[in-house]
């Protein structure tokens, strides 16, 4: 895995550094939440689980990601829920799953 993982919090908690609040997304640095903003990555977009092929390439077009993961109480574990990545990185992901959009539905079919 690379990058920071980044925890969605079901908790309303503040950054322990600017006191920024409630987060959604938190990342925890020296044992305390922190904002993305505070740790250099509120430049970077969510993009949900879901599709897979644009979720690798995104990663695979941006310098910098982030695992985005929730705790499941019931499972006691934490899930993945998505990712972050840089805007434009997403921006070319996009335009490389529509150039062969036709090609992997064939795929699936066969």
């Amino acid at each position: 895995m690379r990058g920071p993982v980044v925890f969605r919090s079901v908790k309303r908690r503040r950054c322990g550094a600017c006191r920024v609040g409630p987060l959604t997304l938190l990342v925890l640095a020296d044992g305390e939440p922190r904002c993305l903003d505070c740790v250099d990555l509120g430049h970077l977009v969510y993009l949900p689980r879901g599709d897979t092929a644009l979720t690798l390439r995104s990663r695979q077009e941006s310098a910098l990601s982030a695992v985005v993961v929730r705790f499941h109480r019931r499972r006691g574990r934490y899930e993945r829920q998505g990712v972050l990545v840089e805007e434009a990185a997403l921006a070319r992901a996009e335009a490389r799953c529509l150039a062969d959009a036709e090609a992997r539905a064939r795929r699936r079919e066969r």
